[in-house]
């Protein structure tokens, strides 16, 4: 019954642990009530606790209607109680008249003493039971005045203030400094409703000298200037919230809308650790006086975040880093916003966004996973495609969620959510190339509104192409982990043609040295897609026996590696080497399997790839395998008279018509006999 002020009701105010899965996260059930539920409810207690919810979601006048009803039933119930208590007391009287009766006519022994003793126990409980009803009618006049100071109509609050008070004198007979709390509130907040009452113009003339500097500032152009007018409207709002903390309360919503404004305007003078100072100060008044979910709770929580969003790397960390403040606010701010606007609604949506996007920069996958999921319940998925349109984040969500999965090798969620992704991404395209052509010919108002709505994650056309080719990428692996070879090799195939589309479509024809290196980097970029493509299309050809086909695949990826300096000992290298390795093994070229499999493993430890990680010990073993195999066909007896290879000087073909610089020469005048023979017409030279 009591808002702000020293005696104002506080609440735990524990921030969230973003190393844990928070609740947010798994509750997807919000109460909610409806008005008319209440217009023939007869149960108080039933009416107070809707009128709680409604004012906790700070829908006053929702709240302010339940009160008004269960004032009606209270009443009511007094008025009940009163005529009970009126009925045994005029039974009361006809007993004493009918005693007074009996003693004149000296019967008095006929006189049942049991009747008189049980009226006036009845007397006694009816009394009893017409204070808590009184009672209650008092606590529903000071939660009305509650909901009047949050609409900040202080004269009608202080009304209700008297009005309980005069309950508690007259009928409840409890009055203050006799340890009665719920008196002693009430009176308090008469008088701080009093001092609100006088000290309101004051007040609000310090507000409106504030707003009218604040108006000066949009006209002026230098920053110095700018920043004098922002200086003496936050000393002019100080000046409010020491009038504010002197008569309605430190700690009341009022004081707490007004620290809210002067950390905006610390935002824009640059002084940001006293914007984040002055806003948390703001969420906690709010959460303290109106609770967790309510919905000034969750603006002052977004417009904190927002803060660290855009300017975190210039806050004093305190212990946290930019990320971890940024995800535990929006965490924080998840129950207030859903409160308000249900679950699926497009801004829960795109606070769930926001939060996967941090977990995902932590590293945290599982979670990353849990808050896009729950951002697509939000959107609506997986039928949120109305009328054609599509809503762009679906779209990035979709393509984010596709990669994730396949991170954590969830081979047939890849394939539902790849699918997904991959057909709303197609039918998107159209739509998105046309809304950058026209934002590129827009004012930059239109421009800097339609970049605040964008999260980070979602798609452009610049970045339309690369989720499309992830997108493929992640079918094709999920596909061949799950043996469905035709699927995979048409996901790889098509990934192929757009990686060389964009390797084509990227060129370098600029003259200053900054876009020159920009677009450099692109081509790599680029080039490493289409080296990639070509590597997991020849492992599904490996996968299918198509030997030729995967040696076209493997042998051009590393041709295309080896032509860069910086790509040529990489762990994409190192990776096609091993491709190439395995492959000659199964060809049973095992020389030219052990070549590419040592120089794998060379790359491996050069990179810093553990000997007992699980790719580097599979391809030691197939090192050893070929090495093996090797040595066995070089000791093995020939099936065949094998005629000792004699080559003259100046010819160094071998049988297959190939260079050979490592085969033995025997001179045109050298003996035959300077050989050693091993077998059935075989030297050993």
């Amino acid at each position: 019954g009591e808002v702000g002020g020293a005696d104002a009701t506080t609440t735990s105010n524990s921030s969230t642990n973003v190393n844990t899965v928070p609740s947010s996260l798994l509750n997807t059930s919000i109460s909610s009530f409806d008005s008319k539920d209440i217009t023939h409810e007869t149960n108080i207690d039933r009416i107070l606790e809707v009128a709680s919810d409604y004012l906790s979601l700070g829908q006053n006048e929702l709240a302010l209607q339940a009160y008004r009803r269960a004032m009606k039933c209270a009443y009511a119930n007094v008025i009940t109680v009163k005529q009970q208590l009126m009925q045994v007391k005029q039974q009361q009287i006809r007993q004493q008249l009918e005693e007074t009766e009996m003693e004149e006519a000296d019967l008095r022994e006929y006189v049942e003493a049991t009747d008189v003793d049980l009226t006036k126990q009845q007397e006694r409980e009816f009394e009893l039971l017409l204070l808590q009803v009184a009672s209650r009618v008092a606590d529903i006049h000071n939660n009305m005045g509650v909901v009047h100071e949050m609409n900040r109509q202080f004269q009608k609050a202080q009304t209700s203030y008297r009005d309980a008070l005069d309950v508690y004198h007259n009928t409840c007979r409890r009055f203050e400094q006799t340890g009665d709390q719920d008196v002693d509130r009430t009176h308090r907040n008469v008088d701080r409703m009093t001092l609100a009452c006088n000290s309101e113009k004051e007040r609000k003339a310090l507000h409106e000298k504030a707003a009218r500097m604040v108006k000066r500032v949009e006209k002026e152009k230098h920053f110095a200037s700018r920043k004098n007018l922002l200086s003496d409207a936050v000393s002019t709002l100080q000046q409010a919230l020491e009038l504010e903390g002197q008569t309605i309360g430190e700690t009341h919503p009022v004081a707490a809308s007004t620290l809210t404004q002067m950390g905006k305007y610390h935002y824009e003078m640059r002084e940001f650790d006293s914007a984040v100072m002055d806003l948390r100060q703001a969420m906690t008044i709010l959460r303290n006086a109106l609770g967790p979910n309510h919905p000034q709770v969750g603006k002052t929580i977004l417009l904190l975040a927002s803060v660290y969003e855009r300017q975190g790397l210039n806050i004093s960390p305190q212990g946290k880093s930019k990320d971890d403040a940024e995800l535990e606010l929006y965490v924080d701010a998840l129950e207030p916003l859903k409160a308000t606007l249900s679950d699926a609604h497009p801004e829960v949506g795109f606070l769930y966004v926001k939060i996967g996007y941090l977990y995902s920069i932590k590293g945290d996958r599982n979670l990353a996973i849990l808050a896009y999921k729950a951002a697509l319940k939000a959107y609506g998925e997986p039928s949120s495609v109305v009328s054609g349109k599509i809503h762009p984040e679906v779209v990035s969500i979709w393509a984010r969620l596709t990669q994730h999965l396949m991170e954590i090798k969830l081979w047939n969620e890849v394939v539902v959510s790849g699918q997904r992704a991959l057909y709303l991404l197609r039918r998107a395209k159209s739509t998105l190339f046309r809304d950058a052509q026209l934002s590129t010919s827009s004012s930059e108002d239109a421009k800097s509104a339609s970049r605040s709505k964008k999260s980070q994650i979602q798609l452009s056309s610049a970045t339309y192409y690369n989720a499309l080719f992830t997108t493929l990428q992640c079918l094709g692996q999920a596909h061949t982990s799950l043996s469905q070879l035709p699927l995979a090799k048409e996901a790889c195939f098509e990934s192929l043609q757009l990686a060389w589309e964009m390797a084509l479509a990227t060129n370098s024809n600029s003259n200053t040295k900054e876009l020159l290196k920009a677009k450099n980097q692109a081509v790599s970029a680029s080039i490493l897609q289409v080296i990639r493509a070509l590597k997991r299309l020849g492992k599904v050809y490996l996968l299918q026996k198509h030997y030729n086909d995967a040696l076209q695949c493997f042998l051009p990826s590393l041709q295309l590696l080896r032509s860069s300096k910086e790509m040529e000992s990489t762990l994409d290298a190192a990776s096609v080497l091993g491709s190439l390795g395995f492959l000659y093994l199964r060809m049973e070229k095992f020389m030219e399997a052990s070549n590419f499999l040592k120089e794998c493993l060379r790359l491996y430890q050069r990179n810093g790839v553990d000997q007992n990680d699980r790719e580097f010990r599979k391809v030691e073993a197939w090192f050893n395998m070929a090495e093996a195999k090797e040595k066995e066909s070089d000791s093995a007896p020939p099936s065949f008279l094998e005629i000792p290879t004699i080559v003259f000087n100046g010819e160094d073909n071998d049988d297959f018509g190939r260079k050979s610089s490592h085969m033995p020469m025997i001179n045109e005048s050298s003996p035959r006999s300077s050989g050693r023979k091993t077998g059935i017409g075989h030297y050993e030279l």
